[in-house]
């Protein structure tokens, strides 16, 4: 449901502002692994815009509605993810809710990512999670229609 709102223009300039993190992810990342921590942390923050590029983003890479679903709710689909996915998606929940704790990347997690993915796989994870949550936040204090979105469907703008 897409909330009745005056949308805010956002000039370019300010959108281009915060590319740097999301074109590193797309760089050093399967792309998989950037869209599990992209729709999964827009999930959290429900920018409906960036949901709406998300879900896009992720059909037109192959995903089905249903796993996408799973993925935005990964937490009571647990066991259908493999330790590598939930690995990534525990990231994104963890990064996204920080829970105003000075430890809410607990080292355990950090480590765990390390073993997993390595350091230049985890750092590029990082990064495009704390992007993916500045777009978030930028697209909901802008007050930004899915709508206007290019290639969207009836699914994306749920």
């Amino acid at each position: 449901m897409i909330p009745s709102m005056t949308a805010r223009e956002v000039p370019q300039e300010i959108i281009d502002m915060f590319y740097p993190p999301m074109q590193y992810m797309r760089e050093k990342l399967d792309p998989d692994f950037g869209h599990l921590a992209a729709v999964r942390a827009t999930a959290i923050n429900g920018c409906t815009v960036c949901t709406a590029i998300h879900r896009r983003n992720a059909r037109e890479h192959g995903w089905s509605e249903d796993y996408i679903l799973k993925v935005e709710q990964w937490t009571r689909h647990a066991s259908e993810f493999s330790e590598t996915e939930a690995l990534i998606l525990e990231l994104a929940d963890t990064i996204t809710e920080l829970d105003d704790a000075p430890d809410s990347l607990p080292d355990d997690l950090w480590n765990r990512a390390l073993d997993t993915l390595g350091e230049e796989v985890t750092r590029a994870l990082i990064v495009g999670i704390v992007g993916v949550n500045s777009y978030n936040r930028l697209g909901i204090a802008f007050k930004q229609d899915p709508r206007d979105v290019a290639r969207v469907t009836d699914f994306d703008l749920q």
